[in-house]
């Protein structure tokens, strides 16, 4: 077997290979690095069976290195050491299935005994893939064997065709009946619930174990398929029927409960009707619409035919005069408490359904944008930023992104209107920008892109200003530091030229003359002497 060691501290490496007699173990090879990028290119080089890792490094953690080789499939055993008894980083390893946590200094039984287990483990997994080629593969790998089942039948990677399920329950000698029936529970959670207190890959896995001993009273059930979207967390729990309905709402508010007590989330559960295993995959579809539907009634349990009760008689509409005449006056605080208090009424009166709240959005963005028009501000480089996008893309899918976004655009619209309004704000921006970027090729559209005006407005106010045009004055740079170069440098005349944002040595030099009186060859000539 191989064995790769990493840590920075070259002392505990050579300890490392010291302390233990690797070849009692079957290792005859150790490979060692210091650093996360030597660790990963030994590991392409020769993939280790084993690796034995810190976790806290200068360029790069034990952690980054675990995730990075199980991304790439990497099934051998990989022990952490470390100086610090850390529940964060131990919950990130398990997620990553290390195979042992052992802190500094190490112990040389505790760390034999590790190895000894890692190298058991080695010997299993190549005992699978040697009855894997006497087709006796799942001997030892059934309960891995049926998650995967459940969930390629989740996803539809196995047709959900009754014939074809058959098929591959008898290639992969589950005890299952293909004629019975199933009942769907998912779990959600939406992922702008746990903000940034939790890794994404830890809270689902804790997500899957809480959601695993409530249905089923043990961790980690094969019948428990974790996945998750951009937006939401989800457990897919697939029963065997006939089930207790009622029942089975008592298990999902006891859920639900338990997550807000453990977890601090808020968990809805949704269930299905009876099914056959060749309808899971459109049932697990159609409960995902109804979740990405529900906006008001989370923290409940909701079967598939009972749809949310909106009460759509009457559509509301914004007030959009009221609001534009906040901007106006630019009320920040007023138009998001507004905009709040408007979602809570609708909330309680039970009006507050996915087209209603698009609807709000639509209408709130076209009295920002008739704003920005008004000002002369363009709203696509305005909203440009990734967190802008990101936030805008989000805004439909709960109360609470559709008012984190409200208030971004709110806060960069009075903001961007206010600086349009203070003339000599915008000037200076765009003054600063063309001594900061004048020795590039520079419009005045681009100057203009910095300050978000359109091109005809920014010259307009700049012109008023300053009494020169934004060509003029950005030739007014480049020829000032030109003089500067030709006084204090040895540089040729068609060098500082390019260097000081000119194309041309002839277009410098008709400019430098205007300027200054002279040419560049004379100007340097008399004062430099």
């Amino acid at each position: 077997m191989r064995c790769l060691l990493i840590d920075d501290d070259m002392p505990t490496v050579e300890a490392l290979i010291r302390i233990v007699n690797w070849s009692d173990f079957g290792i005859h090879e150790l490979m060692t690095a210091y650093n996360i990028q030597d660790a990963k290119e030994l590991y392409e080089a020769k993939r280790p069976d084993i690796i034995i890792c810190d976790i806290e490094m200068p360029r790069g953690s034990g952690l980054d290195m675990i995730q990075w080789v199980r991304d790439r499939g990497y099934e051998g055993s990989f022990i952490f050491f470390t100086c610090h008894e850390s529940f964060e980083f131990a919950s990130t390893a398990i997620s990553y299935r290390a195979d042992a946590y052992l802190v500094k200094p190490l112990d040389k039984s505790k760390l034999e005994a590790a190895v000894r287990k890692a190298v058991d483990v080695q010997k299993q997994h190549r005992m699978l893939d040697e009855y894997s080629k006497l087709g006796q593969s799942w001997i030892k790998n059934k309960d891995w064997v049926e998650k995967n089942f459940w969930r390629d039948v989740l996803t539809a990677a196995i047709s959900p065709r009754l014939d074809l399920i058959q098929s591959e329950i008898r290639k992969r000698e589950l005890s299952l009946t293909e004629q019975g029936e199933y009942v769907l529970f998912l779990v959600t959670v939406p992922k702008s619930q746990i903000g940034e207190q939790w890794d994404s890959s830890i809270f689902l896995y804790a997500l899957s174990n809480l959601g695993s001993e409530v249905l089923f009273q043990q961790v980690n059930h094969d019948r428990v398929i974790p996945y998750q979207t951009d937006s939401t967390f989800y457990n897919a729990m697939i029963l065997e029927g006939p089930v207790d309905a009622e029942q089975l709402r008592e298990k999902g508010e006891q859920l639900i409960r338990a997550g807000g007590q453990y977890l601090k989330c808020t968990i809805t559960c949704y269930l299905s009707e009876g099914l056959s295993i060749a309808d899971l995959s459109c049932a697990r579809g159609k409960l995902e619409q109804l979740d990405a539907s529900n906006l008001i009634f989370r923290g409940k349990v909701h079967r598939q035919n009972e749809p949310l009760a909106y009460d759509t008689t009457e559509r509301y509409a914004l007030d959009m005069e009221r609001f534009e005449l906040l901007f106006v006056q630019k009320e920040q605080v007023q138009i998001v408490n507004g905009l709040k208090k408007e979602l809570e009424t609708l909330a309680a009166r039970k009006k507050l359904d996915p087209a209603t709240l698009h609807a709000i959005r639509e209408d709130f963005l076209q009295v920002v944008y008739s704003l920005l028009l008004r000002n002369h501000i363009q709203a696509h480089r305005l909203f440009a930023d990734e967190s802008i996008q990101q936030m805008s893309q989000q805004a439909d899918n709960s109360v609470f992104d559709f008012m984190k976004w409200a208030q971004a655009i709110t806060t960069r619209t009075i903001d961007s209107i206010r600086d349009a309004h203070k003339a000599e704000s915008v000037v200076e921006r765009a003054k600063r920008y063309i001594h900061e970027n004048f020795k590039q090729e520079l419009s005045r559209e681009d100057v203009a892109a910095h300050v978000y005006l359109t091109g005809d407005y920014l010259a307009k106010v700049f012109k008023s200003e300053t009494g020169l045009t934004i060509k003029e004055y950005l030739n007014d740079c480049r020829i000032h530091a030109a003089k500067q170069k030709l006084l204090e440098s040895q540089a040729s005349i068609s060098e500082i030229a390019m260097e000081s944002g000119f194309d041309t040595l002839s277009y410098f030099s008709t400019v430098f003359k205007k300027l200054t009186g002279e040419t560049p060859i004379a100007y340097r000539s008399k004062h430099k002497s």
